[in-house]
C-alpha cells in the first residue's frame, strides 16, 4: 500500500504546485529572461548559460524550447514535473517510497524561503536539486549495483546527472564529491569502484568546463568580453564573513533544522545505512557553506537570502527524514501508520498558487503589442516582462542606456523601418532620442499607457551600433 500512498500524494502536490508560478508566486526580467530563450531568443553558446551570467546553466530552458513551451506557466508545470522525478530516485535512496516523496516535498511546504526561490524561473536552485538527486542515485548503484551493466549503467548515469547539475549550478562541484565519498564508506567499495566513481564525476566536471570554455569563447569574440563570475578568495574577512553566513543561514530558516537533522544522527536505533542517508542530506546542505565564507562575491551581494535557500532546503530534507525515522523507532511495529500521517500531513500543508498570477502584465503586453511587431526601449525592469507575454512574442526588449541588455544582440534591432515604443519621458524637446547610437524619432500616434508607463511611438532615423570585440 504505501507506494500506492506514497504515489498518491506525490500527484496531488504535483497538481496544487503546478497550477500558475506555484504557491509563492513571483515574475519579474529576472525570470523572464530566461522565459525568453526558452521562447527562442538568444542562439549558439550564447544560449548555453543564462544570458550575460556564467553561473546559471540554461538547459531545463533548452528542454523546454524543445519542447515548444511558450509561458512562465507551462514553464512552471514542467519544473513540477522534473521536482517530482526526483522522488523515484530519493525513494530508492532512503528505502521507503513515503520517505522519499516527504522528504523531497516537505522543505518546500515547510520553508517560505525555499518555495519563494525554488519556483522561481530566475533561480537554478530546484533543477540542480532534481540533477543532484538523480546523481546520488546513480553513484549508489555504480558502487553497489549486483551486475556489472547495471554498475557500468550507473557510471553513465553518475557522470550524466552530475554533468547536468554541475552545469546549472557550479556549486555542485562542491557538494558531489562529499556525497560521493559518504556511498564509497557506506557501500565499503573496492578501489576499483571508488575510482569509477571519481571518474564519473571528473567527467562530468570536464563537461561542464567545457561548456563553460564555449560559452565564454563566443561572448569574447562576439561582444568583446567574458561574463565570468569573479570567484576570488576574500583575504582579510574570512573570521568576520563566519557570523553573517550563519545569520543568514538563520533568516532563510535553515540553521534550525540543519542542528535537528545533526542531532538525530545520535539517536539509538538508527541502522548504518540511515545514518549515511542522514549524513548525505547533510552534507549536501553543508558543502556550499564554506564557499559563502571564503569567496568575497557573496560579501559583495551582501549574503543575500537567496543564495541560502539552497542549503536550508537540504537542512530540512535532512530534518524531515531524521524526524521521520525517529518517529518510526517509537512507533516500531506501526511504522505504516507513522509514514501514511507523513504523506497526509504534507497533503494538506501543500499549497496551491491563485491560478492566473500574470492576468495584468499579460494584458499590458497585449497593449503595448496592440499595434504589431515593436521594440521595446525602456528600463531593464520594463521590458522583459511584457516581451516574455506578449501574444506572438512581437516585442524585442532592448535596455536603454545604463541599463543592462541581457540579450547584446537586441540592439540590432534598433534599425530603420522598425517600429519603437519607449517612454515618452526619454524624449528630447524635440521629440528625438538617441539610444545606443540610434536616432529615434516620435511619430504622430497617439502615447500608449500600460504597465504605469506613458509609451510613445518612435521611428527608427539611424540605425543603432552593434556591440562587438571592438
Amino acid at each position: 500500500m504505501e507506494p500506492w500512498a506514497a504515489a498518491l500524494a506525490l500527484g496531488w502536490c504535483a497538481l496544487r504546485l503546478g497550477r500558475g508560478l506555484g504557491p509563492e508566486p513571483f515574475y519579474n526580467s529576472d525570470c523572464a529572461v530566461p522565459i525568453l530563450l526558452m521562447q527562442g531568443m538568444g542562439e549558439g553558446a550564447f544560449a548555453l548559460y543564462y544570458p550575460r551570467q556564467d553561473r546559471f546553466g540554461m538547459w531545463p530552458f533548452l528542454l523546454g524550447r524543445a519542447l515548444h513551451l511558450g509561458s512562465p506557466e507551462a514553464f512552471q508545470v514542467l519544473s513540477v514535473l522534473g521536482l517530482c522525478s526526483a522522488a523515484f530516485p530519493l525513494a530508492r535512496l532512503l528505502g521507503s517510497p513515503a520517505l522519499g516523496v516527504a522528504t523531497l516535498l516537505l522543505p518546500l511546504v515547510l520553508e517560505r524561503s525555499v518555495a519563494w526561490n525554488f519556483f522561481q524561473a530566475g533561480q537554478p536552485y530546484l533543477w540542480q536539486v532534481v540533477a543532484q538527486i538523480w546523481a546520488w542515485w546513480a553513484c549508489r548503484v555504480a558502487l553497489t549495483g549486483a551486475k556489472r551493466g547495471a554498475r557500468l549503467t550507473g557510471l553513465a548515469g553518475l557522470g550524466v546527472a552530475a554533468a547536468l547539475a554541475a552545469w546549472m549550478n557550479t556549486a555542485s562541484l562542491a557538494c558531489l564529491p562529499a556525497v560521493g565519498v559518504l556511498e564509497v564508506l557506506r557501500a565499503r567499495a573496492s578501489v576499483r569502484r571508488a575510482l569509477g566513481a571519481l571518474a564519473a564525476l571528473g567527467a562530468a566536471a570536464g563537461i561542464e568546463a567545457g561548456i563553460h570554455a564555449r560559452y565564454n569563447a563566443l561572448c569574447l569574440k562576439t561582444f568583446g568580453e567574458r561574463f565570468v563570475t569573479p570567484l576570488r578568495i576574500d583575504h582579510g574577512h574570512l573570521l568576520a564573513n563566519l557570523f553573517p553566513v550563519l545569520s543568514a543561514l538563520r533568516t532563510a530558516g535553515g540553521l534550525w533544522p540543519l542542528l535537528l537533522g545533526g542531532a538525530a544522527l545520535a539517536v539509538p536505533g538508527r541502522s548504518r545505512a540511515e545514518r549515511f542517508n542522514l549524513l548525505a542530506l547533510l552534507a549536501f546542505a553543508c558543502a556550499v557553506l564554506p564557499g559563502f565564507v571564503l569567496i568575497r562575491y557573496f560579501r559583495g551581494n551582501d549574503f543575500a537570502g537567496r543564495y541560502f535557500s539552497f542549503p536550508t532546503y537540504w537542512a530540512l530534507a535532512a530534518a524531515v527524514y531524521g524526524v521521520a525515522l525517529l518517529a518510526s523507532t517509537v512507533a516500531r511495529e506501526r511504522q505504516g501508520l507513522v509514514r501514511a500521517g507523513v504523506l497526509g500531513a504534507l497533503a494538506l500543508l501543500v499549497r496551491a498558487g491563485p491560478p492566473d498570477p500574470l492576468a495584468e502584465p499579460r494584458a499590458q503586453a497585449r497593449t503595448l503589442s496592440a499595434g504589431g511587431a515593436a521594440v521595446l526601449l525602456a528600463d531593464y525592469l520594463e521590458v522583459y516582462v511584457p516581451a516574455s507575454l506578449a501574444p506572438g512574442r512581437v516585442l524585442v526588449p532592448v535596455g536603454a542606456e545604463g541599463n543592462l541588455n541581457r540579450y547584446p544582440d537586441a540592439v540590432a534591432a534598433l534599425r530603420p523601418g522598425r517600429r519603437v515604443l519607449a517612454p515618452c519621458t526619454l524624449d528630447r524637446p524635440d521629440g528625438t532620442l538617441e539610444q545606443h547610437g540610434a536616432l529615434l524619432r516620435r511619430t504622430e500616434a497617439e502615447p500608449v499607457s500600460a504597465g504605469g508607463q506613458i509609451w510613445c511611438l518612435h521611428a527608427v532615423e539611424r540605425a543603432a551600433s552593434l556591440p562587438g570585440p571592438g
